[in-house]
């Protein structure tokens, strides 16, 4: 008896996602605002940088159009060196201590190479959340550039819950419909009862 044909076999089954579902965007957390809002600003910006790779962690799982891990590991480099250099020229100015004008400039260099390859990496994943909800400009879930570069992680998931809300009420308006009697059922009942 081979394994294949063994009636003790575990079942198998494909579980794939596809990304032509129109569901892959409800893989998304949806998080309150306020929230996303307090831990990007009591953790000091760190949240937003975790926010950013957990989003595309999920994202390059069910899309078919993956976000470069390269991006997304050079921007947290680039984070964490700006914040050693930063700390570092804190505490040298605090401590009084001898520091040369070369970390000034190296810590401005890799903050600003950091702040532009995080919108680089901000409006990647702009990118891929349309494509994952089929937005296009006359929907009113495209994600405006603008409102993108300002408001970052905040207005993305502002988009993120918009999409996840309206697909829950679209499943319980559907759910509705299918509960509700017929008239003709109901027709049925009252001439029974009568």
């Amino acid at each position: 008896m081979s394994l294949d044909s063994s009636p003790y076999t575990a079942p198998s089954s494909d579980i794939s996602t596809n990304s032509s579902e129109n569901d892959s965007i409800c893989q998304l957390p949806r998080v309150n605002l306020l929230i996303v809002f307090s831990l990007i600003f009591f953790s000091l910006g760190i949240y937003y940088y975790y926010w950013m790779f957990s989003r595309t962690k999920i994202i390059n799982r069910v899309c078919d159009r993956k976000i470069s891990p390269l991006l997304s590991s050079l921007v947290v480099v680039l984070f964490v060196g700006s914040l050693i250099l930063g700390l570092y020229l804190l505490f040298a100015v605090r401590l009084g201590w001898d520091y040369d004008s070369q970390i000034i400039l190296a810590e401005s260099v890799v903050n600003y190479s950091c702040l532009i390859t995080s919108i680089f990496w901000l409006f990647a994943i702009r990118d891929r959340l349309h494509y994952m909800c089929k937005a296009n400009k006359r929907s009113s879930f495209w994600m405006n550039w603008f409102f993108t570069f300002l408001g970052a992680a905040l207005y993305l998931q502002y988009k993120i819950n918009q999409v996840i809300d309206h697909k829950e009420y679209l499943r319980n308006l559907e759910l509705n419909d299918k509960f509700q009697p017929s008239k003709s059922f109901d027709d049925g009942v009252l001439r029974a009862t009568r």
